[in-house]
């Protein structure tokens, strides 16, 4: 039997996009032909909650998927979390180009390579808006990251936020194309 991908999603605080982005990740691998297990440890339930309303129905169990995407509480010292980072074979800080979220996104790095270091660590920007100034800047500030920032990054898009309820048909065909790459990004990386 291969043993699965393990994708952990990861993040030191809450609504930076852990949830949302998994969800992304889920459907553009399931569209992609994947079978894919999404493991919702975030007390919130968000993830869970949105495959129930996106296939009507709570998730069926997957046995021997190819891809399993853990998506983690809003903390690094939550046990789910250690343990999440721990079965990664590439683990994804999540953070947007908000300062504040990058010096976050850092502790969540250090915190994988300090329990898992086999895993490949990324950092992914989510919410990014390029017309900003914070957009412009966001190479620059990601210079300040230990580890490289996954070259697609998530666009502050409305259809992002309906995917949680609507999954892949929610999204445009600018989101999808994203969603593609972010995907072969996230894959190429194995």
């Amino acid at each position: 039997m291969v043993e699965p991908l393990n994708i952990t999603i990861l993040a030191k605080k809450g609504g930076v996009g852990k949830s949302t982005t998994s969800i992304l990740l889920y459907e553009v691998l399931r569209q992609a032909g994947k079978t894919v297990a999404l493991k919702d440890w975030d007390a919130q339930g968000t993830s869970s909650k949105a495959l129930e309303f996106i296939h009507g129905q709570r998730p069926e169990t997957v046995a021997n998927p190819d891809i399993v995407i853990w998506d983690t509480p809003p903390s690094l010292d939550h046990t789910a979390t250690a343990t999440a980072v721990r079965s990664a074979n590439i683990a994804l800080a999540i953070t947007t180009p908000a300062p504040a979220d990058l010096w976050e996104a850092e502790e969540a790095v250090q915190f994988v390579r300090q329990r898992n270091a086999k895993a490949i660590v990324r950092v992914v920007f989510n919410e990014f808006k390029k017309s900003t100034v914070l957009g412009r800047l966001v190479e620059e500030s990601a210079k300040h990251i230990s580890v490289p920032f996954l070259p697609v990054m998530l666009n502050s898009r409305e259809c992002y936020k309906h995917a949680v309820v609507q999954g892949w048909k929610a999204l445009d065909n600018g989101a999808r194309e994203e969603a593609l790459q972010f995907a072969l990004a996230l894959l190429s990386l194995t």
